[in-house]
């Protein structure tokens, strides 16, 4: 089989002053995202939002193909 990456998206889970958790998916994040880039987004995120950084999951899409030889 002939894996091939199509893409990444990266789910945030975020927490407001209430308690309250929601996810928030951001789609088209580089193939191999460092852990220093992740820090830094969520961090980012918190600022913005003004919620706490809970959790995140990188999420990659493959395609697969059968491997044909002639």
């Amino acid at each position: 089989m002939n894996k091939i990456w199509k893409k990444s998206a990266l789910a945030v889970e975020l927490q407001n002053a209430a308690g309250e958790t929601h996810k928030q998916l951001f789609t088209a994040i580089v193939q191999d995202a460092t852990d220093a880039q992740l820090t830094t987004f969520s961090k980012a995120l918190e600022t913005l939002t003004a919620h706490q950084f809970v959790n995140a999951e990188v999420i990659a899409y493959y395609e697969y193909n059968a491997v044909t030889t002639v």
